[in-house]
């Protein structure tokens, strides 16, 4: 009866070692997440912003965050020469950098980096950067970009 028993443990810790190598495999394969600057673009992005035609072709991306865990940017803040843009749902929310009136930064913990992005008509755009994917740095871009529109 002890053997059995044993036996039985020992195939459930082979197992979740597994499912967990598996798992670490799996997350590790993919994109890297976090905010990128232009040099540092992966492929799919690139690709996925063509083939939606999300950039205008009078404006060059500066820097871009996808929120997905599964890294295929069908929900993404994009930062353009001209515009501030967040894609979702095959939606697309955008204010152009010379309408903005106000952009605010907080940290938020465990929930990361929130960017409010106010433009002069009242609407907003927010913006939230999981913890430790460099939301600091998509915010210093969008501050130099709408400091070089003012």
């Amino acid at each position: 009866m002890e053997k059995s028993k044993t036996k039985i443990l020992i195939t459930i810790v082979v197992v979740i070692s597994l499912v967990i190598i598996s798992l670490i495999v799996w997350l590790f394969s993919g994109p890297e997440s976090g905010v990128k600057m232009v040099n540092e673009m992966d492929k799919y992005a690139l690709e996925h912003i063509e083939e939606h035609n999300l950039l205008n072709d009078s404006e060059e991306l500066l820097s871009y965050y996808d929120a997905t865990i599964s890294m295929d940017g069908s929900e993404a803040a994009i930062l353009t020469t001209e515009r501030v843009i967040y894609y979702k749902d095959n939606r697309i929310t955008a204010i152009e950098l010379k309408d903005i009136d106000d952009v605010q930064l907080r940290n938020e913990g465990m929930i990361g980096d929130i960017i409010e992005v106010k433009d002069k008509s009242g609407k907003y755009i927010k913006i939230e950067i999981a913890p430790w994917n460099l939301g600091e740095s998509f915010y210093n871009v969008l501050m130099s970009a709408w400091d070089n529109v003012k």
